[in-house]
C-alpha cells in the first residue's frame, strides 16, 4: 500500500489508505503498532531543554495539531528537506521517506572518536512496503533498511570525503518499517528476497540523496545553523 505525504512546517507527515503494520523505535510508538500516519516534527534544540520531557512534547504538539495517534519522529533539519525513492522487485514495491542530519553522527565501534556537536541530527525514515510481513520479516526489513541507510553514509564519505572518518548514523535515529495487515503475510525479507531487494535499493537511494544535500547544506559539526 503506498502512502502520500506533504508538508508544512514544522510537520511532514506521511498517511496510508489504511491501518498499516508498523515496527520501529518511535518516541510515541516504539515496537510493533498499527498505525496510519507517520508525522515528523521539526524542532530545535532551545525547544528540548533537560527539564521538558520528549515524549510528552511530542504527545501534546501531535494532539494540538490533529495528529492525535499518529506515529511521531523529530527532526532538527529543516522539515522541507525530505527525499523520497520507490523501488520496485517483482511483485513488490518499497518506498522510503528520509529526514536526515548529521550534527551527532558517529562510526559505529567507536565511541571515544564521536566528535563534540552543539545541536543534535537526526536520520528518520519511514520504510513502507506493498505486501503484508511475518513479525520476523519486519525485524528482518528493519535490518535491511539499516544496512542501506549505513552503506549510503559509508559509500557518500569514500567518494567525497576519503580523509575524514565515515559516519554510520547518528545517536538519534529511528527507522518505521510499515506493511499492510493482511493476515497472509510473506516470512522473510532478506537481500535476496524481492522484499529486501526493493526496500534496499529504496532506502539507499533516498538515504544517498538526503546525505549529497546535506553535506551541500552545511558541513559544520559546530554551528548555529539550524539545517543539520
Amino acid at each position: 500500500m503506498s502512502f502520500s505525504f506533504s508538508y508544512a512546517a514544522p510537520w511532514l507527515v506521511a498517511e496510508f489508505e489504511t491501518e498499516q503494520r508498523m515496527l520501529s523505535w518511535s518516541i510515541t510508538h516504539p515496537g510493533f503498532c498499527e498505525n496510519k500516519r507517520v508525522a515528523w516534527l521539526e524542532v530545535r534544540n532551545s525547544d528540548l531543554s533537560p527539564n521538558i520531557d520528549a515524549q510528552e512534547y511530542m504527545q501534546s504538539l501531535l494532539d494540538k495539531n490533529k495528529l492525535r495517534g499518529a506515529l511521531g519522529l523529530m527532526t532538527s533539519r529543516h522539515i522541507e528537506h525530505h527525499h523520497f525513492a520507490e523501488r520496485t522487485q517483482g511483485f513488490v514495491k518499497a518506498q522510503c521517506l528520509i529526514t536526515l542530519g548529521l550534527s551527532n553522527g558517529a562510526h559505529i565501534g567507536f565511541p571515544d572518536h564521536e566528535k563534540s556537536f552543539e545541536k543534535v541530527g537526526t536520520i528518520n525514515s519511514l520504510c513502507a512496503v506493498n505486501v503484508p510481513l511475518s513479525d520476523g520479516a519486519m525485524i528482518e526489513a528493519s535490518s535491511i533498511a539499516t544496512q542501506a541507510r549505513t552503506a549510503a553514509l559509508m559509500d557518500y564519505y569514500q567518494t567525497h570525503l576519503p580523509q575524514e572518518q565515515a559516519i554510520t548514523g547518528t545517536g538519534t535515529d529511528c527507522i518505521v518499517i510499515a506493511c499492510p495487515k493482511e493476515a497472509s503475510n510473506t516470512m522473510f525479507a532478506g537481500l535476496h528476497t524481492n522484499v529486501g531487494k526493493a526496500l534496499g535499493e529504496a532506502v539507499y537511494t533516498a538515504s544517498l540523496e538526503a546525505c549529497t544535500v546535506w553535506h551541500k547544506t552545511k558541513r559544520s559539526w559546530n554551528t548555529s545553523d539550524k539545517n543539520n
